[in-house]
């Protein structure tokens, strides 16, 4: 089953599980209940193989570790950024590395890198 942490807000009650959850809060959820929190932008997705919580590639910044995504895809030429993406260096921040990319390029490099991921 699908794990999600609730992540900003106050107490909120959901009414799919009957739960009422505040920030912090982890609860597991089946597939179609998993869809609707992944629109909110109030919960996130955790990885919790091997008894350990790890948050999977979905923070919308990266800041809490100091990585910069907008001066990671502002780099030139274009083509050091595609290869970092291709290597995996932004591998923790493709959400953050993906809304700051303004080149076709680099866009794609992240769409490709997530599907790699994926396999």
């Amino acid at each position: 089953m699908p794990v999600y942490e609730k992540t900003t807000g106050g107490e909120v009650y959901l009414r799919g599980i009957d739960r009422r959850v505040s920030a912090g809060d982890r609860v597991d959820v089946g597939e179609e209940f998993a869809a609707y929190l992944d629109e909110r932008r109030d919960f996130r997705a955790v990885d919790v193989r091997e008894g350990e919580f790890r948050e999977i590639d979905d923070s919308a910044d990266g800041e809490g570790d100091g990585f910069d995504a907008a001066a990671f895809v502002d780099r030139t030429p274009m083509d050091d950024v595609v290869e970092d993406i291709q290597a995996g260096e932004a591998d923790d921040h493709l959400r953050a590395v993906a809304e700051a990319a303004d080149r076709v390029g680099v866009e794609d490099a992240v769409g490709q890198r997530r599907a790699e991921l994926e396999e």
